[in-house]
């Protein structure tokens, strides 16, 4: 089996099947962290897409001085806090679809055909609202160790490598993380005035 940085040398000469392989190895990873960004599907596609089309373009300036996936990451950083920057800018109108997401709709329909109450339906939708709500609140160097390590399942050591920073940092991002999402999460009545 080809190596990354064996099949981006292949890229880099127009091989179209090296770079698939790559696609094939990527994309759904990218997915699931951009989904853990945008809390959307349909955008996480959209913006693994565009990265893979970005690193297919910049193929020629690739240069194999770290993992590929930290190389892919750091690609994959830097469109989501342009996305980011740009949503922050225009006014959002946001639907129950948007705001759950989904899986979170579908997830709530299956509660409702094994006919929970509706308080009972009401309350676990509010509560997978506070919890990507904590998440989405958390400084960006934090959000994204909570989500390199909890979503991805990345040990310390690889989430340091590919944001460039030592492996203690990480631990103590990851300990600030944990630690505000537990105060965040521990007072679910304070939310509700926040909402009212």
């Amino acid at each position: 089996m080809l190596s990354d940085a064996e099949l981006m040398a292949r890229a880099k000469r127009g091989d179209t099947e090296a770079y698939g392989i790559i696609v094939d190895r990527y994309k759904s990873w990218l997915r699931r962290i951009f989904y853990h960004l945008f809390w959307d599907w349909e955008e996480a596609e959209d913006a693994a897409q565009e990265v893979l089309l970005r690193v297919w373009l910049a193929r020629e300036r690739y240069e194999p001085r770290a993992k590929f996936s930290t190389y892919l990451f750091r690609i994959a950083r830097n469109h989501w806090l342009g996305q980011r920057a740009r949503t922050n800018r225009r006014p959002q109108i946001v639907s129950l679809q948007e705001q759950f997401g989904p899986r979170a709709m579908a997830m709530l329909r299956q509660m409702a055909d094994e006919a929970p109450s509706p308080e009972d339906t009401v309350i676990r939708g509010y509560e997978l609202f506070r919890i990507r709500r904590a998440i989405d609140e958390l400084p960006e160097k934090h959000r994204l160790v909570f989500i390199l390590c909890h979503f991805e399942g990345l040990r310390y050591a690889e989430i340091a490598e590919m944001l460039g920073i030592p492996e203690g940092t990480v631990k103590s991002r990851m300990s600030h993380a944990v630690g505000k999402l537990r105060r965040k999460l521990a007072h679910p009545e304070e939310g509700i005035r926040d909402e009212m």
